[in-house]
Protein backbone atom coordinates (compact mmCIF):
# COMPACT_ATOMS: atom_id res chain seq x y z
CA UNK A 1 0.00 0.00 0.00
CA UNK A 2 2.82 2.37 0.97
CA UNK A 3 4.70 1.61 -2.26
CA UNK A 4 1.59 2.19 -4.33
CA UNK A 5 1.04 5.49 -2.57
CA UNK A 6 4.63 6.58 -3.26
CA UNK A 7 4.20 5.76 -6.93
CA UNK A 8 1.01 7.84 -7.12
CA UNK A 9 2.72 10.74 -5.37
CA UNK A 10 5.71 10.44 -7.71
CA UNK A 11 3.43 10.50 -10.75
CA UNK A 12 1.64 13.55 -9.34
CA UNK A 13 4.91 15.42 -8.81
CA UNK A 14 6.12 14.39 -12.26
CA UNK A 15 2.88 15.71 -13.77
CA UNK A 16 3.27 19.01 -11.91
CA UNK A 17 6.83 19.44 -13.15
CA UNK A 18 5.74 18.73 -16.70
CA UNK A 19 2.92 21.25 -16.35
CA UNK A 20 5.27 23.91 -14.97
CA UNK A 21 7.73 23.22 -17.78
CA UNK A 22 4.98 23.56 -20.40
CA UNK A 23 3.64 26.82 -18.93
CA UNK A 24 7.15 28.27 -18.63
CA UNK A 25 7.90 27.35 -22.23
CA UNK A 26 4.71 29.03 -23.46
CA UNK A 27 5.51 32.10 -21.36
CA UNK A 28 8.99 32.32 -22.87
CA UNK A 29 7.61 31.98 -26.40
CA UNK A 30 5.19 34.84 -25.66
CA UNK A 31 8.11 36.83 -24.20
CA UNK A 32 10.17 36.26 -27.34
CA UNK A 33 7.24 37.30 -29.55
CA UNK A 34 6.35 40.40 -27.50
CA UNK A 35 9.88 41.65 -26.85
CA UNK A 36 10.87 40.76 -30.39
CA UNK A 37 8.01 42.84 -31.75
CA UNK A 38 8.97 45.72 -29.47
CA UNK A 39 12.60 45.52 -30.58
CA UNK A 40 11.55 45.51 -34.22
CA UNK A 41 8.74 48.07 -34.36
CA UNK A 42 10.35 50.57 -32.02
CA UNK A 43 13.77 50.27 -33.62
CA UNK A 44 15.03 53.33 -35.45
CA UNK A 45 15.91 51.02 -38.37
CA UNK A 46 12.42 49.59 -38.89
CA UNK A 47 10.56 51.03 -41.87
CA UNK A 48 7.78 50.13 -44.27
CA UNK A 49 8.84 51.91 -47.47
CA UNK A 50 11.05 50.28 -48.53
CA UNK A 51 10.20 47.48 -46.14
CA UNK A 52 12.98 46.66 -43.68
CA UNK A 53 13.03 44.63 -40.44
CA UNK A 54 16.28 44.61 -38.40
CA UNK A 55 16.06 40.85 -37.93
CA UNK A 56 19.83 40.72 -37.70
CA UNK A 57 19.63 42.42 -34.29
CA UNK A 58 16.64 40.34 -33.18
CA UNK A 59 18.49 37.11 -33.98
CA UNK A 60 20.86 37.71 -31.05
CA UNK A 61 17.91 37.80 -28.65
CA UNK A 62 16.28 34.68 -30.16
CA UNK A 63 19.49 32.62 -29.95
CA UNK A 64 20.16 33.65 -26.34
CA UNK A 65 16.57 32.83 -25.33
CA UNK A 66 16.86 29.46 -27.09
CA UNK A 67 19.93 28.68 -24.99
CA UNK A 68 18.11 29.69 -21.79
CA UNK A 69 15.25 27.35 -22.73
CA UNK A 70 17.81 24.61 -23.41
CA UNK A 71 19.35 24.93 -19.92
CA UNK A 72 15.90 24.96 -18.36
CA UNK A 73 15.16 21.72 -20.18
CA UNK A 74 18.23 20.15 -18.57
CA UNK A 75 17.08 21.22 -15.10
CA UNK A 76 13.53 19.95 -15.57
CA UNK A 77 14.77 16.63 -16.93
CA UNK A 78 17.01 16.13 -13.88
CA UNK A 79 14.01 16.79 -11.62
CA UNK A 80 11.84 14.36 -13.58
CA UNK A 81 14.46 11.62 -13.44
CA UNK A 82 14.87 12.03 -9.69
CA UNK A 83 11.12 11.93 -9.04
CA UNK A 84 10.33 9.00 -11.35
CA UNK A 85 9.86 5.82 -9.32
CA UNK A 86 10.63 3.08 -11.86
CA UNK A 87 14.02 2.37 -13.38
CA UNK A 88 12.32 1.84 -16.73
CA UNK A 89 10.95 5.39 -16.75
CA UNK A 90 14.28 6.85 -15.64
CA UNK A 91 16.15 4.87 -18.27
CA UNK A 92 13.73 5.87 -21.03
CA UNK A 93 13.99 9.55 -20.11
CA UNK A 94 17.79 9.50 -20.10
CA UNK A 95 17.94 7.68 -23.44
CA UNK A 96 15.49 10.13 -25.06
CA UNK A 97 17.45 13.08 -23.68
CA UNK A 98 20.71 11.67 -25.03
CA UNK A 99 19.18 11.18 -28.49
CA UNK A 100 17.85 14.74 -28.49
CA UNK A 101 21.22 16.09 -27.37
CA UNK A 102 22.94 14.19 -30.18
CA UNK A 103 20.64 15.77 -32.76
CA UNK A 104 21.39 19.24 -31.36
CA UNK A 105 25.13 18.53 -31.39
CA UNK A 106 25.00 17.51 -35.06
CA UNK A 107 22.92 20.57 -35.99
CA UNK A 108 25.20 22.89 -34.00
CA UNK A 109 28.31 21.39 -35.59
CA UNK A 110 26.85 21.91 -39.07
CA UNK A 111 25.94 25.55 -38.32
CA UNK A 112 29.38 26.24 -36.87
CA UNK A 113 31.08 24.62 -39.87
CA UNK A 114 28.96 26.49 -42.43
CA UNK A 115 29.64 29.93 -40.96
CA UNK A 116 33.25 29.37 -39.83
CA UNK A 117 34.79 27.77 -42.92
CA UNK A 118 35.94 30.67 -45.16
CA UNK A 119 35.39 28.76 -48.41
CA UNK A 120 31.72 28.13 -47.56
CA UNK A 121 31.14 31.72 -46.42
CA UNK A 122 32.81 33.03 -49.60
CA UNK A 123 30.61 30.75 -51.68
CA UNK A 124 27.42 31.98 -50.00
CA UNK A 125 28.46 35.61 -50.36
CA UNK A 126 29.40 35.00 -53.99
CA UNK A 127 25.96 33.54 -54.69
CA UNK A 128 24.40 36.77 -53.41
CA UNK A 129 26.42 38.98 -55.77
CA UNK A 130 24.28 40.97 -58.23
CA UNK A 131 25.71 41.70 -61.69
CA UNK A 132 24.51 43.77 -64.61
CA UNK A 133 25.16 46.69 -66.98
CA UNK A 134 24.48 50.40 -66.70
CA UNK A 135 24.09 53.07 -69.36
CA UNK A 136 23.60 56.81 -69.03
CA UNK A 137 19.90 56.44 -69.82
CA UNK A 138 19.36 53.31 -67.68
CA UNK A 139 20.90 53.64 -64.20
CA UNK A 140 20.77 50.73 -61.77
CA UNK A 141 18.64 50.89 -58.66
CA UNK A 142 19.80 48.86 -55.67
CA UNK A 143 19.26 48.47 -51.93
CA UNK A 144 22.23 48.50 -49.51
CA UNK A 145 21.19 45.23 -47.83
CA UNK A 146 18.54 42.53 -47.84
CA UNK A 147 15.21 43.36 -46.13
CA UNK A 148 16.24 41.48 -42.95
CA UNK A 149 19.72 42.96 -42.61
CA UNK A 150 21.42 39.55 -42.79
CA UNK A 151 23.63 40.61 -45.69
CA UNK A 152 24.69 43.97 -47.10
CA UNK A 153 26.46 45.47 -50.08
CA UNK A 154 30.10 45.85 -49.05
CA UNK A 155 31.59 47.02 -52.38
CA UNK A 156 30.39 48.12 -55.80
CA UNK A 157 32.77 47.09 -58.59
CA UNK A 158 32.56 48.72 -62.03
CA UNK A 159 34.32 47.87 -65.32
CA UNK A 160 34.18 49.96 -68.49
CA UNK A 161 35.81 49.91 -71.97
CA UNK A 162 36.45 53.66 -71.83
CA UNK A 163 37.29 56.15 -69.12
CA UNK A 164 34.20 57.50 -67.38
CA UNK A 165 32.84 58.63 -64.05
CA UNK A 166 30.43 56.56 -61.95
CA UNK A 167 28.28 57.91 -59.12
CA UNK A 168 26.23 56.36 -56.32
CA UNK A 169 23.45 58.74 -55.28
CA UNK A 170 20.36 58.53 -53.08
CA UNK A 171 16.86 58.53 -54.55
CA UNK A 172 16.29 62.03 -53.17
CA UNK A 173 19.36 63.47 -54.91
CA UNK A 174 18.66 61.54 -58.10
CA UNK A 175 15.14 62.92 -58.35
CA UNK A 176 16.34 66.40 -57.38
CA UNK A 177 19.26 66.59 -59.85
CA UNK A 178 18.20 64.20 -62.62
CA UNK A 179 20.03 65.15 -65.82
CA UNK A 180 22.23 67.67 -64.01
CA UNK A 181 25.49 65.73 -64.01
CA UNK A 182 27.65 68.27 -62.11
CA UNK A 183 25.03 68.35 -59.32
CA UNK A 184 24.80 64.55 -59.27
CA UNK A 185 28.58 64.35 -59.01
CA UNK A 186 28.51 66.76 -56.07
CA UNK A 187 25.88 64.70 -54.21
CA UNK A 188 27.50 61.29 -54.85
CA UNK A 189 28.42 59.00 -51.96
CA UNK A 190 31.69 57.99 -53.65
CA UNK A 191 33.25 61.46 -53.79
CA UNK A 192 36.82 60.10 -53.64
CA UNK A 193 36.44 57.19 -56.10
CA UNK A 194 34.56 58.06 -59.27
CA UNK A 195 36.87 57.37 -62.21
CA UNK A 196 36.82 54.03 -63.99
CA UNK A 197 39.54 53.45 -66.60
CA UNK A 198 40.01 50.88 -69.34
CA UNK A 199 41.60 47.76 -67.85
CA UNK A 200 41.17 48.94 -64.26
CA UNK A 201 38.14 48.12 -62.11
CA UNK A 202 36.65 50.84 -59.98
CA UNK A 203 35.93 49.43 -56.51
CA UNK A 204 33.69 51.62 -54.34
CA UNK A 205 33.42 50.85 -50.63
CA UNK A 206 29.74 51.10 -49.74
CA UNK A 207 29.34 53.06 -46.48
CA UNK A 208 26.82 52.17 -43.77
CA UNK A 209 23.71 54.01 -44.88
CA UNK A 210 20.01 54.08 -44.09
CA UNK A 211 18.05 51.34 -45.86
CA UNK A 212 16.73 53.07 -48.98
CA UNK A 213 16.99 52.91 -52.75
CA UNK A 214 20.25 54.11 -54.30
CA UNK A 215 21.18 54.71 -57.94
CA UNK A 216 24.35 53.64 -59.71
CA UNK A 217 24.95 56.10 -62.56
CA UNK A 218 27.48 56.49 -65.36
CA UNK A 219 28.16 60.08 -66.45
CA UNK A 220 28.07 60.44 -70.29
CA UNK A 221 29.72 63.87 -70.11
CA UNK A 222 32.88 62.24 -68.71
CA UNK A 223 33.17 59.72 -71.59
CA UNK A 224 34.42 60.23 -75.14
CA UNK A 225 31.49 58.19 -76.51
CA UNK A 226 28.84 59.95 -74.41
CA UNK A 227 25.46 58.26 -74.30
CA UNK A 228 26.88 55.10 -75.90
CA UNK A 229 28.96 54.37 -72.80
CA UNK A 230 28.25 50.99 -71.19
CA UNK A 231 29.72 49.74 -67.91
CA UNK A 232 29.44 46.39 -66.13
CA UNK A 233 28.94 46.34 -62.39
CA UNK A 234 28.73 43.90 -59.50
CA UNK A 235 27.21 44.46 -56.08
CA UNK A 236 29.41 42.42 -53.76
CA UNK A 237 27.59 41.17 -50.66
CA UNK A 238 28.84 40.34 -47.18
CA UNK A 239 27.00 38.28 -44.56
CA UNK A 240 26.29 40.02 -41.26
CA UNK A 241 28.52 39.58 -38.22
CA UNK A 242 25.59 37.90 -36.48
CA UNK A 243 25.75 35.02 -38.97
CA UNK A 244 29.53 34.78 -39.31
CA UNK A 245 30.52 35.46 -35.68
CA UNK A 246 27.74 35.25 -33.09
CA UNK A 247 25.75 32.36 -34.60
CA UNK A 248 28.74 29.97 -34.92
CA UNK A 249 29.97 31.00 -31.46
CA UNK A 250 26.59 30.15 -29.94
CA UNK A 251 26.48 26.93 -31.99
CA UNK A 252 29.73 25.90 -30.29
CA UNK A 253 28.23 26.84 -26.91
CA UNK A 254 25.18 24.65 -27.67
CA UNK A 255 27.49 21.84 -28.78
CA UNK A 256 29.57 21.98 -25.59
CA UNK A 257 26.51 22.25 -23.34
CA UNK A 258 24.89 19.19 -24.92
CA UNK A 259 28.15 17.23 -24.85
CA UNK A 260 28.41 17.90 -21.10
CA UNK A 261 24.74 16.96 -20.76
CA UNK A 262 25.37 13.62 -22.49
CA UNK A 263 28.40 13.01 -20.27
CA UNK A 264 26.12 13.53 -17.25
CA UNK A 265 23.27 11.37 -18.58
CA UNK A 266 25.29 8.44 -19.90
CA UNK A 267 26.23 6.97 -16.48
CA UNK A 268 22.63 7.42 -15.33
CA UNK A 269 21.39 5.56 -18.38
CA UNK A 270 23.73 2.65 -17.65
CA UNK A 271 22.74 2.70 -13.98
CA UNK A 272 19.00 2.42 -14.68
CA UNK A 273 19.37 0.07 -17.64
CA UNK A 274 19.73 -2.99 -15.37
CA UNK A 275 16.21 -2.65 -13.96
CA UNK A 276 14.60 -1.32 -17.13
CA UNK A 277 12.26 -3.13 -19.49
CA UNK A 278 13.59 -0.89 -22.31
CA UNK A 279 16.85 -2.05 -23.86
Amino acid sequence: MSRHREMLEGEAYWGRIRGIKRRLFVLELVLIAVLGSVLIFFSSEFQTNPFFIPFDSLLWFIIIMAFVIEIEGFVFRIMQVRIAKSDSTKHLMTINSIKRAMVIIIAAALIAAVFLIPAIVDGMEGSLTVRGDIRPDSPQQFLPSDPLGLSRVITVSVQCDVSAKVYIVSTFNYDLHKGNWPALEGSALNTNRMNVDLGHDLVIQMPNVTYSVFYLLIDPTSSVIGDLTVASYSLDMQLSDTLTSFAPLMAIVFLIANAVWIAYLFPLGRKYAHGSIYK
